[in-house]
């Protein structure tokens, strides 16, 4: 770690190897997916968002909100949609998830044991062309979902989307961060591109200054978990931002930025670029989603070079 960082700079505009205003524009670009199925605003490229949507149980309200994530979705050309804190379970969020067309969703157990916001519950929607590379999924928790897909050329990527309680339960916090990093860290070792989206119900603005020049206070319990992400070379892509008070939760005057997609050494090799979406006019939610994008070739190098192999047997 460098001590001269401005930690400051650093987590507002960090390098950004990707020009955001000219590449919504290249005509010439050879996408992995059709016209008809792209899954990305950005060429040659996928996505993975995260968005809290804080439940969908209430009567009527679960419906409208339901349409109103699938407008999200469609207008942002979504690969993979976080969503988090459904209060539903798995068999609510099937029958309600018929109204997102075009996409193929995976939910979490509930915890019938806790009630309202306790309960937690999430979901993981991807776009039907790449939801047939699906070859696993499991419900570790009420709290913590992960999807596998398998792409030709040995390509293994796996999905976590999680909801980190807040610092009101600590034993309920501190069991589901424990439990996270023991599944990142066995996901590693089984060499997974992966990434980590949700809702962490933790402000890394605050924690980078402790982790540059607090290397004691930051291995504390209570930083556990950013901690062990930053101490991996896990990344989080700062989003960029149309607007400097824009954030991903907003209560009152407060605007934090709690919400994040976090990437494993693997596939941060392939991030882009991150936006945060206003979802202000969807009037569904006190959060806006993050949107991180990732270039594609980690999915269409291994397509091609698998093709390319056939065709060598072939002649």
């Amino acid at each position: 770690m460098n001590d001269n960082i401005d930690y400051d700079t650093f987590v507002r505009n960090p390098p950004n190897p990707v020009d955001f205003s000219n590449i919504f524009n290249d005509p010439l670009s050879d996408t992995l997916f059709s016209s008809s199925s792209s899954t990305s605003l950005i060429p040659n490229s996928f996505n993975i968002s995260s968005f809290n949507v804080n439940g969908l149980k209430t009567p009527g309200q679960g419906s409208f909100k339901l349409d109103q994530i699938s407008s999200f979705f469609l207008q942002n050309h979504i690969s993979f949609g976080g969503i988090v804190d459904t209060h539903l379970s798995p068999k609510q969020m099937k029958f309600l998830s018929k109204q997102v067309c075009d996409y193929t969703s995976f939910h979490s157990d509930l915890n019938s044991t806790k009630h309202g916001r306790s309960s937690g519950g999430v979901s993981l929607f991807i776009h039907n062309s790449l939801a047939t590379h699906v070859q696993f999924y499991q419900s570790h928790s009420s709290r913590i979902l992960s999807v596998d897909l398998f792409f030709k050329g040995n390509i293994k990527l796996r999905i976590f989307v999680v909801y980190i309680p807040p610092t009101n339960d600590l034993v309920l916090r501190y069991e589901v961060i424990d439990q996270l990093i023991s599944l990142i860290s066995q996901t590693s070792s089984q060499n997974f591109h992966h990434a980590i989206c949700g809702y962490f119900n933790m402000n890394l603005e605050k924690y980078y200054p402790i982790f540059l020049h607090q290397p004691q206070v930051a291995a504390k319990q209570i930083h556990k978990l950013f901690h062990y992400l930053l101490s991996h070379n896990y990344k989080d892509c700062t989003p960029l931002n149309l607007s400097g008070t824009l954030g991903t939760y907003r209560h009152l005057d407060t605007i934090t930025r709690i919400d994040f997609v976090w990437s494993c050494p693997l596939l941060r090799r392939y991030m882009l670029t991150a936006s945060i979406f206003d979802a202000h006019d969807l009037h569904i939610s006190d959060h806006n989603p993050i949107i991180t994008y990732f270039d594609a070739s980690l999915l269409s190098d291994a397509i091609k070079s698998a093709r390319a192999r056939q065709l060598g047997h072939n002649t």
